[in-house]
């Protein structure tokens, strides 16, 4: 089969709506996007098949519950497992986490261990906090270079009492992929479970958990074409039979009696409660899909826009790549020396190219590589080149922006060292907000706000806990004293686009008295440039964030 990334696209309504054919979509790592036959047959349960399973007569019932059977089986064969009873559906990879730490730790006795990664989504690290803190459980972690596991050097932290090993299959932060036959042969002798965190191994693999060797194996529908809100679980059924149950409730019981109950057979007695049916429909359609591609060219096409991302990023001056091409499940994860990650993703939200920026819920990870955020694009089978030429292209225009606006007479301020309570207030007056209205396009009205940033000093001794204004997506520390009745405030942050609009805030409200200060006529100039329709969501609310603990510091 020759696979075809523009014949595989069409199969996905989302890239035919008129406001996305020039939609650029690098955020697959959090979510691919969904084909229409999975939306049909989401569709198609809730207009012939819509009732509970198992526990009805009716031919409703009936159908639902033969479709909920009948795509476990599919998942059995898609995840390579031996029996249907070794699958049990949850709403997604990290219920399917919890479900285990839960019952896997219920069984261990206080001193045990249980081993992990600095590299570990949050789902597979805080839940098993959770249970070594209640249990008096020790959690230790395989040694790492930047936050990168070395799994060859496992047999260090290995020991007669590590009862639990939970690892992920790939990282999602940057990309790596875990050596899992050298994995597999270095646990092998040790008398203990196998988790694997297979979330963003499925939709760039076939998966065969017999091959792989692992007791346990989760993963999340939506990471491979499928619906939110559905997730697998694989575990071996010898394993299975001796955990307890995690929840309680309907549908995982064989009988109840007021002071105990009998727990149904496998897998049901692990899901309790009514399941995400119409997702499960969704489910096996998608199984259904993925098993019509070339799953091989997939993985080939995949790899080639991996290595043409960081062919293409590597030159760029001042960039930092974080992952690396080789042995990559489809990430290119990044940080710039002259720029914020999010003030090039908010840009290359302008140019309708959508990325991810942040800690990606691996915050041990990128702290041991020694930053807090990065941008990260993740590719799927739907992606082509020319999706990368257009990101490294936007990339390499924002940063000649920099460039360009660095250039121009706005004033540049220097740090400020001065005690907590005897800073200054930076001088605002070669800000014109006429001027900004003037600006014909979001990208214009961008641009000059990123280059107001550079009016906004930076000021080490206000960035501190108090002045931490929360519900920023940036941090942003904002600081206030009231001069005389007339009201001064200062701002600062990492990022440029959150100092612009610090600047911008600042401008309307400083140097005035509390009676002057309105909300509503800031709001209104927000709207009036457009920046309420551009900004995310979350930028949008960082900006009333500040508003808000500017009018709370001023009492207006």
């Amino acid at each position: 089969m020759n696979f075809s990334a523009d014949t595989f696209k069409q199969h996905f309504p989302l890239f035919a709506q008129s406001e996305n054919r020039e939609l650029v979509y690098l955020d697959n790592a959090a979510t691919t996007q969904t084909p229409a036959c999975v939306i049909e047959a989401i569709s198609d349960f809730y207009r012939h098949a819509n009732a509970n399973t198992h526990r009805s007569s009716h031919r409703l019932a009936r159908r639902a519950t033969a479709m909920v059977e009948k795509v476990r089986g599919d998942a059995a064969r898609f995840l390579g497992a031996a029996s249907t009873r070794e699958i049990i559906f949850t709403r997604g990879a990290t219920e399917g986490l919890n479900l285990l730490a839960h019952s896997l730790c219920s069984r261990l006795d206080p001193g045990d261990e249980i081993l992990l990664t600095t590299a570990e989504h949050h789902a597979n690290l805080v839940p098993w906090q959770m249970q070594a803190a209640s249990r008096g459980l020790h959690l230790r972690f395989v040694p790492h270079e930047g936050g990168v596991p070395q799994f060859h050097r496992i047999g260090e932290v290995l020991s007669e009492r590590t009862r639990v090993v939970s690892v992920t299959a790939g990282s999602n932060a940057l990309g790596f992929r875990t050596d899992l036959p050298a994995l597999r042969a270095a646990l092998s002798g040790y008398e203990l479970q196998w988790v694997l965190d297979g979330t963003q191994l499925a939709v760039h693999d076939e998966v065969d958990v017999a091959a792989i060797g692992c007791d346990f194996f989760v993963c999340s529908a939506h990471k491979f074409y499928g619906p939110t809100g559905i997730g697998l679980v694989f575990g071996r059924e010898a394993r299975l039979q001796e955990l307890p149950p995690w929840q309680g409730g309907g549908e995982m019981i064989a009988s109840v009696d007021l002071l105990a109950s009998e727990y149904a057979g496998l897998p049901h007695r692990f899901e309790a409660g009514t399941s995400s049916l119409a997702s499960i429909a969704g489910l096996g359609t998608c199984i259904d899909f993925l098993a019509r591609q070339d799953r091989v060219g997939m993985a080939m096409h995949e790899q080639s826009l991996v290595h043409a991302l960081h062919r293409g990023l590597a030159p760029i001056p001042g960039l930092n790549l974080l992952s690396r091409s080789e042995h990559n499940l489809g990430i290119v994860s990044f940080t710039h020396s002259r720029c914020a990650a999010i003030d090039l993703a908010q840009w290359l939200d302008g140019r309708d190219i959508a990325v991810r920026v942040g800690h990606h819920c691996a915050q041990p990870l990128l702290r041991a590589a020694g930053h807090a955020a990065t941008l990260r694009a993740s590719v799927a089978a739907y992606n082509t080149r020319e999706d990368i030429d257009r990101f490294v292209a936007a990339v390499e225009e924002f940063l000649s922006h920099l460039d360009a606006d660095d250039a121009v007479s706005v004033p540049e301020v220097s740090v400020q060292v001065v005690g907590a309570q005897d800073w200054s207030p930076d001088d605002l007056s070669s800000l014109d907000v006429a001027a900004l209205r003037s600006r014909n396009s979001w990208q214009d009205r961008y641009r000059t706000l990123m280059s107001w940033a550079r009016v906004i000093s930076r000021k080490e001794a206000v960035r501190n806990e108090s002045n931490l204004v929360r519900g920023c997506e940036s941090s942003a520390w904002l600081v206030h004293r009231c001069e005389r009745g007339v009201h001064r405030f200062a701002i600062d942050s990492d990022s440029r686009i959150v100092k612009g609009l610090g600047a911008l805030l600042l401008a309307l409200i400083d140097g005035k008295k509390a009676a002057d200060i309105s909300r509503a006529q800031v709001l209104g100039v927000f709207a009036e440039l457009g920046l309420e329709q551009q900004l995310s969501e979350s930028r949008s609310n960082g900006f009333r964030a500040l508003l808000d603990r500017a009018l709370e510091l001023a009492g207006a």
